[in-house]
Formats: structure tokens, sequence, C-alpha cells
């Protein structure tokens, strides 16, 4: 039998569900002995329910909705029946409670978490180093699975790669790690050492099973056929996302309605979409090649001669990243040439020098500063630190960004030229290369082995700009994409449809296609605000916490490997890492947890920092050597840094908490190992 609410019932009313489940339907809370939470629609019959009856109910609802019609957005009240139909309700308010987004696995909330989950920030923590908006994640999250679930077919079509916990995404190391230990049957430290952190490389197996391995030949024939496709495939690709891009930057937004630029980005989203699995397929494919390479310098030479491997990686052309590293560093070369510059850019910092450089009457001695730095933000300016995330500036938008880094680069000028830097590096590979040819030895035996050995060098030098490049073009054509989002925030904040422009990245792709359509209901409009109010509530929560390392299959943390002591030990303290780009070199540390902090290193310092990316990497010729916490061989940074030939060490565990800026510190990017010697 249904119960009647009586003159004892009472609680909570909301016209929007503060949890964020049932975003479109109201939620009705009974206090009590036993307490129960309902959901009711917004209009129409409501039918009688083991919680009460229709009357009642929808003297609530009324309640409720007239209390949201008078404090012109979603609303709280409490209430207390004294019979059926009849209520007493009170203290309405605007909801603001912070409303999260994402949540476990993706969209695979679902699934069962199965045993080898382990969510780890580990590689994520580089490209998508800080809480996600809403937006972004909306956008990004469907590409990125996809792309993890495309070279692995129907062995993960129940798993998934992706999640967000607290509004960090991670990636399901577990899922990896039994890829390779169980479905292949090879070691994993080496992927470990090739991923980084914050799993050390040596919590990695180390064995071959050969009856699995054996199994999966096929699997192995085909793995190599695309290693040698990639990089042929490459240049088809990027034409086609170049294509869109300058279909999107050619666009004439003032002709376009609200409707039309929603219908554009949704269509440049697929081929976002095909970049990003390209993107996430070249990167298995890469971290399998530097695996197999280091796999068999360890058998043929010893680990001790790792260090090889990174040396024969270092300096590649190609990598666009780097390309662009390169070319502010020739500006900065011709303009310590020039007198003038050297002068202009003296009595301007990073903020006012662009400004300055767009004076009509700008002196011609000048003039091609500005025209070298424009065609300079022309080619690159889509970069920025966490470039991932849509609502993040870009140098193009906010040349301040970078500017600062270029007058250091022209006021603390490197002794070495770019000329002789690349020179430099392509001499050390082949020092290198030969040191692997001479530890082989000589007869026929050593012949065969250093072709093979050779093949593989080969291979994974071809491969690895396929770890930088398509991330390049993706982010190119969503700097375009950001264009049309920002058009689209400044006609709504105009019609005080939202109140900041920012606004925009708080609401779900999906919900900014709602408001496209009604933003002129006032209703719609008043919903959507709050939202936003509410996520901006919750965002500023998630960052003022630090990211959780890692996971476990429910979402748990995880005990970090290592804690720091209690007690200071005595110096020199040796730290340990992943050897991730050869040199050594001492100087004082620069401990730095933004990229804004990183700005602020001077030449010679060496850059302490939980991770960096390629945003990051134009302060790294001022650096003398980098630490980071997170990271592998193959991390942006670690590429970035072998490019200028900086010695890096990565994987050192809580770095930013060992080391504080001004430690004296020496990093041997051989061997992995971070010295402090000398307290500041």
């Amino acid at each position: 039998m249904n119960a009647t609410l009586t003159e004892d019932t009472a609680g909570l009313a909301w016209s929007e569900d503060p949890e964020g489940l049932e975003l479109s339907a109201l939620r009705i809370d009974l206090e009590g002995a036993a307490p129960r939470s309902i959901s009711l629609p917004r209009r129409g019959p409501i039918r009688l329910s083991q919680f009460g009856d229709a009357d009642t109910l929808d003297a609530v609802r009324e309640a409720l909705l007239e209390a949201e019609r008078e404090l012109g957005g979603p609303a709280v009240l409490r209430w207390r029946a004294y019979g059926s139909g009849n209520i007493d309700a009170g203290d309405a308010r605007l909801i603001d409670e912070p409303l999260p987004w994402g949540g476990g696995p993706g969209r695979g909330m679902e699934m069962t978490p199965q045993h080898s989950d382990r969510w780890s920030r580990a590689n994520a923590g580089e490209v998508l180093p800080n809480v996600m908006t809403p937006l972004s994640w909306s956008v990004i999250r469907d590409s990125l699975e996809r792309g993890f679930q495309s070279p692995w077919g129907e062995w993960t079509s129940d798993r998934r790669f992706v999640a967000m916990y607290d509004g960090y995404v991670y990636f399901n190391l577990g899922l990896m790690l039994e890829l390779i230990e169980q479905r292949l049957g090879l070691p994993s430290a080496h992927f470990l050492e090739v991923v980084g952190g914050p799993e050390r490389a040596e919590r990695g197996s180390t064995d071959f099973h050969w009856p699995r391995l054996l199994r999966q030949l096929p699997y192995f024939a085909r793995a190599a056929l695309r290693q040698r496709s990639l990089p042929r495939d490459w240049p088809r690709v990027r034409a086609d996302g170049e294509t869109e891009r300058d279909r999107l930057r050619g666009l004439d937004l003032s002709e376009l309605s609200d409707a039309q630029i929603i219908r554009e980005v949704t269509r440049s989203a697929a081929q976002t979409e095909r970049l990003a699995i390209f993107l996430m397929e070249a990167q298995t494919t890469v971290f399998g090649a530097i695996q197999t390479l280091l796999w068999n310098i360890d058998r043929m030479l010893g680990a001790e001669q790792r260090h090889l491997a990174l040396a024969v990686l270092q300096g590649l052309p190609n990598v666009r990243t780097q390309e662009g590293n390169i070319a502010l560093r020739r500006i900065a070369e011709r303009t310590v040439a020039s007198e003038p510059a050297v002068a202009l850019i003296q009595q301007h910092d990073a903020d006012s020098l662009w400004p300055a450089l767009q004076d009509a009457d700008l002196p011609a001695a000048l003039q091609p500063l500005r025209d070298d730095l424009a065609g300079f933000l022309d080619e690159y300016g889509h970069r920025a630190a966490g470039e991932l995330e849509a609502a993040e500036p870009r140098w193009a938008e906010q040349p301040s960004l970078i500017l600062g880094t270029f007058r250091e680069y022209v006021l603390q000028p490197d002794a070495e030229s770019t000329d002789a830097l690349i020179a430099r590096q392509r001499d050390q590979r082949r020092q290198a290369e030969q040191q692997m040819r001479d530890g082989l030895g000589g007869g026929l035996m050593g012949e065969l082995r250093w072709r093979y050995l050779r093949s593989l060098i080969r291979q994974a030098q071809a491969l690895q700009p396929l770890r930088e490049n398509p991330k390049f073009t993706l982010l190119e054509l969503s700097l375009q994409q950001r264009r049309l989002w920002r058009e689209l925030a400044e006609r709504w904040l105009r019609r005080g449809v939202i109140d900041d422009a920012n606004d925009i990245y708080y609401l779900l792709f999906n919900e900014l296609t709602t408001l496209t359509r009604r933003s002129a209901d006032a209703v719609v409009a008043a919903r959507m605000r709050s939202r936003v109010r509410r996520r901006r509530r919750q965002y500023d929560i998630w960052t003022r916490a630090a990211a959780i390392p890692l996971r476990d299959r429910f979402g748990d943390p995880i005990a970090a490997d290592d804690e720091v002591e209690a007690e200071p030990e005595p110096l020199p303290l040796d730290l340990r890492g992943i050897a991730a780009s050869t040199g050594s070199a001492e100087g004082r540390a620069h401990v730095a947890d933004s990229a804004a902090a990183g700005r602020e290193l001077r030449p010679g310092q060496i850059l302490v920092a939980r991770f960096t990316d390629p945003g990051w990497t134009p302060i790294f010729p001022l650096a003398a050597a980098v630490v980071t916490e997170i990271g592998g061989v193959l991390s942006h940074g670690a590429i970035v840094a072998r490019e200028f030939g900086i010695p890096a060490v990565v994987n050192v565990q809580q770095a930013t908490q060992q080391i504080h800026t001004g430690d004296l510190l020496r990093v041997d990017g051989a061997n992995g190992q971070v010295t402090i010697l000398e307290r500041a």
C-alpha cells in the first residue's frame, strides 16, 4: 500500500540535481528515519509512489518552480507536509553546491573495474597537466579513448583507458601493463622506463613469457608492418589536418549564425578525432620501437651502455616542437646583432614588447624584428603550456607567454650558436653509433649483430618525430576551433546569456548545443548560468589540490613508492630517476610548480618540476639541466632536452619536495642520478 505524506514528513527540494546526475529533473529529498530521494518531471502528471501521494508532491514541485522563477535560477528550498496536498515551504536560495563533471573511467562507469586496472598520471600529467574544464573533457575524452583502443582491437573492447578523477585525467597504466605482460608475453620494465612515473621502472617485469610471445607472432608481424607504414602515412594525415585548419581559418565568422558556428565545430571534430587516433596509435608504435631498442642494447652491450640509446635519439631533424625552439633561437641570434633591437628589448618587459613593436611609427631598423616575431607566432603561435585545454590562451593570442623567454635569449645569449648546437648533436649521434659498433666486436657475427641493431636505431629515429608531430598539427586545428568558441562566447556575453567570456568552457558540448538553440529562453539560460557557477566552484576546489599520482581500480589513492624522510639526510644526497638525456651539469635549482614559474628560470639554473610539456620547452636552452618527477625516455621534456643536448633525469620521485629553489645540484643524465650538493 502506498504511504501518504504526513505532517511529520519534511525535506529539501531541488530544481536541479545537486550531484549533477539528472540535470533535467527535479529532486525531492525526504528526511527522517528512512531518508529517500526521488526525481520528478518538471511538468506533467505525477503518479502515486511508495514515497507519497501525487497532490503533495505536486505542491512541493509548484513551490520549488515558483522559487526558481523568483530567484532567477535553479533553487533549493525546505518543505514540510501537513496533509495531502498541503505544505509549508521556505528558506529558498539559489543552488550553489559544487557541480562535478567527468568522474570514473570516462563513459565506462557502468563497467566493472578489473583487478589489473591502475589509473596513473604518467604521460597524462604531461599532456593534460591541469584540471580539465567541462568543455575540453567532453570534446576530447572519446577521441582519446578511441586512440588508445585502436592498436588493440577486441582485446580491450570491454575496458577503458581514460578516466577523470577529481578533475584530472588518468590513463589506465594497469591495463597497458596487462597487455604487455599477459597478452604479448613481453617484459614491462622497459615500457615503464619509456613512459615514466609514477611507477618505478624496476617494478616492471624483466622476463619474457615465450609461450605467450610465440602465440602472438601474427600480432608482432602486423605491428612491424605498421611501424614501417606510419611514417609514410603521416604526410597524408598531416595534409588533411592542415586543409581543415585552413578551411576554418578562412571562415568569415561575422557571416555565421550561432548554430552555424556549432555546426562548423562539429564538422571539424571528425578531423580532430582522426588526428587524435593517429597520434595515439603513433605513440604506441614509438613506445614499442624504443622498448625494442633498449632491450637489444641491454642484451648485446649491457645495461650500462643504455645511455648510448639516448645519444642516438638526440638532435633528430623534423621534430616540429624542436623546429619552433630553434626558430626562436635564430631570431634571437639575429636580434643580438642589432643594437636598436637590443635596446628596445631592454626597455620593455614581456607584456609591453609586442605592443611596442606594433607602433605605426616603428623605426625601419626594428621592422625586421617585428616581422620575424610575427612570422614565428603565425607558424608556432598555437602552442601553450597545457595546450590540450581549450580554455588555455595560446602564444598567438597572448605573445607575452613566449616573449619573456625570447627576451632571456637576447639578453643572456648562449655562447654556442644554433648551427654549432645542431652540428654537435649530429656528431654525438655518430659517435654513439660508432661506440655501439665497436662494442659488438668484429667478425661476421659482429657485423650481423650491428646490421640488426642499426636497423632498430634507424627505425626508432624515423618514428620518434611521430611522438610530437601529430600533436603539433592537432593543436593548429585546435587554435582555429578555439577561435570559434571565443566568437560564440563574445556574442553571448554581449547578449547577457553568460556573465564572462570564459563561462563557455564550463559547459559540456551538448549543453552548448542546447544553449545555442534556446539562448533566448530565460529558463534555459538561467539553468546554464547555474551550471557554470557551480562548476567554477568545483573547478576551484579541484585546482587547490595536486593530482594524486596513482589510483587503484576503484579510483582510490595508492601510496607513493617513497615517502620524504622526516629528518633531513646528510649531504650529498643522491636521488634516482630515469636517464633521459646524456651529459652532466651543476647549478642552482629553480623549482617550478607551473609554466609561469618555469618562465622565471635564469640561465645556468637547473629546472626542477613535476612535469614539463611542449609549452615549457622554449625555456630549456636557458637551463643547465632538467629534472622532473613524472616522465620517461619518450616524455616531451626528455625529447626536447635531447634535442638541445641538455642533461635530463626524469621520474625522480618527489623531486619538488626534496629539492628547494637555490639548492646546488649535480645532474648526471647518463646514469639517471641527481645529487643535492648544498642546501640553499
